[in-house]
């Protein structure tokens, strides 16, 4: 074989390939696709939730992936996949519909536009979404959520600091904050001169319970407590001599409130 047969025997070998590859991408199926239901975010939070794959398992029918993301309510309707090589492409959307538009170019041209148009929706959902693929060869793949790279992971929010921060008085941990940057438990507060600020319970970054803000010497009272319950926000009022006189219900600000309760 000299070098010009070489030359079209090696391009002609290239090509086989390169179509056994189209085929094993295309050689695909998604038996089924299963999401969760709408599990509420903190709206603060949404962003700091990290995609991620939850887990891979097969059966004798599938290759299963399981992963976690965060999208807009109603955003993970329906689900689809792509393998282009060793990229798995895992992709999922909500309600949409197809349009067909045009748009004028100039007098004599219109250009056709086709598209799948998605509502947009202001609220976020994290959903469990489980794509159940046949054919797939059982093989290390990147792996990505509508073409963003995603990975397996244990933590559900994305990782800030290598180690927690927290402050010990007595033998109590207070002011924790974890390694995605997240308040943990009891914060307690200050004013410079030493007196009680705030006392409050967090999970994942979000209020629980606890004395929100104490504001000393406000409208008449010697003090006047914002104070949170089951997320419900109450302020407590007291006389300069520390009496506790009047409990009203509020939004979390120092305003009169409502439903006030008196204590003689």
């Amino acid at each position: 074989m000299n070098l010009y047969e070489m030359k079209y025997y090696l391009i002609f070998i290239g090509v086989l390939f390169m179509g056994l590859n189209l085929v094993s991408q295309t050689n695909i199926e998604l038996l089924s696709y299963e999401p969760s239901e709408c599990k509420d975010v903190f709206f603060k939070n949404w962003h700091k939730i990290q995609n991620r794959i939850l887990e891979v398992n097969k059966n004798e029918y599938s290759l299963n992936y399981k992963i976690c993301v965060v999208t807009s309510c109603d955003g993970a309707e329906g689900g689809s996949v792509e393998l282009k090589g060793d990229t798995l492409n895992l992709m999922f959307h909500g309600s949409r519909y197809y349009r067909v538009h045009t748009k004028k170019v100039n007098d004599s041209i219109d250009e056709i536009f086709e598209e799948w148009v998605e509502p947009m929706s202001e609220c976020k959902c994290m959903y469990n979404l489980l794509f159940k693929i046949k054919g797939l060869p059982i093989k290390s793949y990147v792996v990505k959520a509508n073409g963003k790279r995603i990975r397996k992971s244990k933590h559900k929010f994305k990782l800030r600091r290598t180690l927690p921060a927290f402050d010990v008085v007595g033998n109590d941990t207070i002011n924790y904050i974890d390694i995605c940057g997240l308040k943990q438990g009891v914060h307690v507060s200050y004013l410079n001169d030493g007196r009680l600020r705030s006392k409050m319970n967090y999970l994942n970054d979000e209020k629980i319970s606890g004395l929100d803000n104490v504001n000393y010497n406000f409208n008449g009272y010697g003090k006047v407590e914002t104070f949170m319950l089951n997320k419900k926000y109450t302020i407590r009022k007291f006389y300069n001599k520390g009496k506790w006189v009047k409990t009203c219900d509020t939004d979390g600000t120092y305003d009169e409130g409502t439903n006030c309760k008196y204590i003689n």
